[in-house]
C-alpha cells in the first residue's frame, strides 16, 4: 500500500499540472485555500480540472491513507471540503 500511494505521489508530481504558480478556481475561497495548504506537504499542487470527481475520490482515499502513515493531520471536516472544491472543479 505504502507504495502504491508512493507512487501516486511521484505521478501526481511529475503529470498532475504541479507548478505552484498555477492559477487554481477561486484561489481566495477558504476550500481552495486548504486544498493548497494540505496538497503542497508532500508534492506540488495539482489542478483540479486534472482528474474527474470520481478519479479525485479515488485520489483522496489514497492520499488519506498516504498522510496517516506519514503522521499528517487530516480531519474529516477538511477532507470534505476539498472533496467538495474537487468536485465542483473536476473535469
Amino acid at each position: 500500500m505504502m507504495r502504491r500511494a508512493a507512487t501516486l505521489v511521484l505521478i501526481v508530481g511529475l503529470f498532475g499540472g504541479c507548478s505552484m504558480t498555477q492559477t487554481i478556481p477561486e484561489p481566495e475561497s477558504p476550500s481552495a485555500r486548504l486544498y493548497s495548504e494540505k496538497c503542497t506537504q508532500c508534492h506540488g499542487l495539482p489542478a483540479p480540472q486534472r482528474h474527474t470527481a470520481e478519479q479525485w475520490d479515488h485520489l483522496l482515499v489514497m492520499m488519506e491513507s498516504f498522510m496517516d502513515q506519514q503522521n499528517l493531520a487530516f480531519p474529516k471536516d477538511e477532507k470534505e471540503l476539498i472533496r467538495d472544491y474537487l468536485h465542483k472543479n473536476a473535469r
